[in-house]
């Protein structure tokens, strides 16, 4: 599970959510561990520009150990990284976006593409569930249509 993520049978700590630089909320107890938490699911963008959070739309597993993740994008914006992180069960992603600051203007009107990116595992993904950190629940399967 994604570190910032307590023991589900562990309420002696009351969690904060504590926002990144993305102004997305991290469950975390403290500093330190928020810290830890930033380090693990964020990365700057290459380019530079400005940065939101995706919800993945989609998977499913183009191969062995190649995992391809559906992501909406908009105009000019690209996938700046999609972190991954495996177990024996799960494989949890967050997909971080490159986009432009117009982009975070509620009041605009913004046209989606249904997007791949492709991803590689340290080993095929099997019965593992996919989970995206953003939402904490499973990614369901990608299943395109046939004409």
């Amino acid at each position: 599970m994604p570190a910032g993520r307590g023991d589900a049978g562990d309420n002696s700590r009351m969690a904060t959510d504590w926002p990144d630089e993305y102004g997305v909320g991290a469950d975390c107890f403290d500093d330190d561990e928020h810290a830890r938490w930033l380090e693990r699911w964020t990365s700057p963008c290459p380019d530079g520009r400005p940065q939101r959070v995706a919800t993945c739309l989609g998977y499913r597993e183009r191969e062995a150990g190649r995992v391809q993740l559906r992501v909406a994008l908009r105009g000019s914006e690209g996938v700046c990284d999609a972190i991954v992180e495996e177990d024996e069960e799960n494989v949890v992603v967050r997909l971080l976006v490159c986009c432009d600051e117009n982009s975070f203007e509620e009041d605009e009107d913004h046209e989606y593409v249904n997007c791949p990116i492709h991803v590689y595992l340290q080993k095929p993904l099997g019965d593992r569930s996919v989970i995206d950190v953003e939402t904490d629940r499973p990614v369901p399967l990608f299943v395109p249509n046939r004409l």
